[in-house]
């Protein structure tokens, strides 16, 4: 998966956590708050497997340039 993809999962799953989110909480339900609390745990875990300079496979944090600081490759 490249890093435009993933990082567009990121946005896809955490904007759907911050719907679910006071939507559950507002209609009092439990299987919709489950929703958001899981869309958030794979928004996180994209983020950390996918986040990554596709060179030399460092973790770019909140790095969003064009070139990786690491190995200075184009990203």
């Amino acid at each position: 998966m490249n890093l435009q993809k993933a990082r567009l999962l990121l946005i896809l799953f955490g904007a759907l956590g911050l719907v679910l989110l006071p939507l559950g909480a507002a209609l009092r339900s439990e299987l919709i708050l489950y929703a958001a609390l899981l869309s958030y745990v794979l928004a996180v875990a994209v983020w950390f497997r996918f986040n990554r300079c596709p060179h030399c496979r460092k973790h770019l944090g909140r790095h969003t340039g064009i070139y990786c600081p690491y190995c200075k490759e184009k990203l």
